[in-house]
């Protein structure tokens, strides 16, 4: 993935040389976009492992309704802790058994071998930190790399702006004074990258950091609600 990255970054840089003589002045500029995308895109592939970047891309599902499985899921855990708990306390211990197998979450079913067991706090709570762990382990790269770009995007955008002023400079000294067009580089591409970053990867990383905040704060109910239904038939 390093070299990958390292030549996604030369072949921006090469691009951001190329001559613009017959580009077209104008709010979008396409050669400042790809710069800052594919050069912010760069940088995160050298640090990331193909799991990661694929995880980063698929992330995107959660911002497009009817595809946001983990969002989705979170609340699924939800109901069916509230469910589970209270088939327990109604001491309805078979349909707790039937609940817990039909929901296929792994979490569940840990609830349900606690519950069973009768597990002190510190066996639950090491079960539940390993089901945090996991969660973590498999969502913070994507949040990351998102809060990465976020700041890499201006960054990107001033790589187009050093590039876009060097063709200016060029061009003054040759007869044809294309300085609109390395002007329109140069200022866009700051543009387009505070926009990328602030704007676009910025949000997506706070919205990914917070759906992973909700499933981190619904296994803290799931282990709460173990302590206190073993708490409460041990008295």
């Amino acid at each position: 993935m390093q070299f990958i990255g390292l030549g996604l970054l030369l072949i921006v840089i090469w691009y951001g040389f190329q001559d613009r003589s017959g580009a077209i002045i104008s709010a979008f500029d396409p050669h400042a976009l790809v710069m800052v995308v594919v050069g912010s895109l760069s940088a995160v592939t050298m640090s990331s492992t193909p799991q990661h970047l694929l995880r980063t891309f698929l992330s995107l599902g959660e911002l497009v309704p009817g595809v946001r499985r983990f969002a989705r899921r979170t609340k699924q855990l939800e109901k069916d802790r509230e469910a589970l708990c209270a088939l327990w306390r109604d001491g309805k211990r078979n349909a707790a058994v039937d609940h817990a197998e039909k929901s296929g979450s792994d979490v569940i079913r840990k609830m349900l071998e606690l519950l069973m067991s009768r597990s002190p706090s510190e066996a639950s709570a090491k079960v539940f930190l390993e089901l945090r762990h996991g969660e973590i382990a498999q969502w913070q790269p994507a949040v990351h790399n998102w809060e990465m770009l976020s700041k890499l995007g201006p960054s990107f955008g001033m790589v187009g702006t050093i590039t876009g002023m060097i063709s200016l400079f060029k061009n003054m000294t040759s007869s044809n004074m294309n300085i609109g067009s390395s002007m329109s580089l140069a200022l866009l591409a700051t543009l387009y990258g505070v926009a990328f970053g602030a704007g676009i990867a910025g949000p997506i990383s706070h919205f990914l950091n917070q759906l992973l905040d909700d499933r981190l704060g619904c296994l803290e109910l799931c282990e709460r609600s173990v302590n206190e239904i073993v708490a409460l038939a041990e008295r």
